[in-house]
């Protein structure tokens, strides 16, 4: 489902430095080994932590980030009871407008989730495409959640929804 959607060696953004993030602190817990410098670039110091990662989760060992790499991550945060405060290295790191990929996909699937539970949250297709309907959503999302309203997901908005996400999955 969805496999086109991966995060991988050369890519850069976001979500890269958002799972950098996330990582780190798998290995701040001991559950891998190596530390990682949150610059967003996709290199092969995080595709070696990713697959650390793999391995600990006993998922296929690849060191891309795909689907099922994402939701064991984020669950083992979550599980953890990790509240993602993660900086971001640049304020051109953000989704938007005409973006599309896995970072916008799990988005996408996290704002539906929430929806679910507030029905002032309008559900958005979920087709890894930042379209006119997730822009309006986010705003939605943004407007509840006291956040500047622009319709992009920066950090402030991606640590917002993954925050609110694994609190109705606790």
């Amino acid at each position: 489902m969805y496999t086109r959607y991966v995060i991988r060696p050369g890519d850069s953004g976001i979500g890269v430095n958002k799972m950098q993030g996330y990582l780190n602190i798998m290995q701040e817990n001991g559950f891998i080994n190596t530390k990682l410098l949150l610059d967003g670039q996709y290199g092969s110091k995080t595709s070696e932590a990713v697959k650390e990662f793999q391995r600990y989760a006993g998922l296929a060992v690849d060191g891309v980030i795909g689907s099922q790499t994402w939701d064991s991550l984020v669950d083992k945060l979550r599980d953890m009871g990790v509240v993602t405060n993660i900086p971001v290295v640049s304020p051109t790191f953000f989704l938007g407008a005409g973006n599309s990929g896995l970072d916008v996909f799990k988005m996408q699937e996290y704002l539906n989730e929430l929806s679910a539970v507030n029905p002032c949250l309008r559900p958005v297709p979920v087709d890894g495409n930042f379209g006119n309907r997730t822009i309006a959503t986010v705003s939605q999302f943004q407007y509840l959640y006291g956040l500047t309203i622009d319709g992009r997901i920066g950090k402030a908005t991606w640590d917002a929804i993954v925050n609110e996400r694994n609190k109705i999955k606790a």
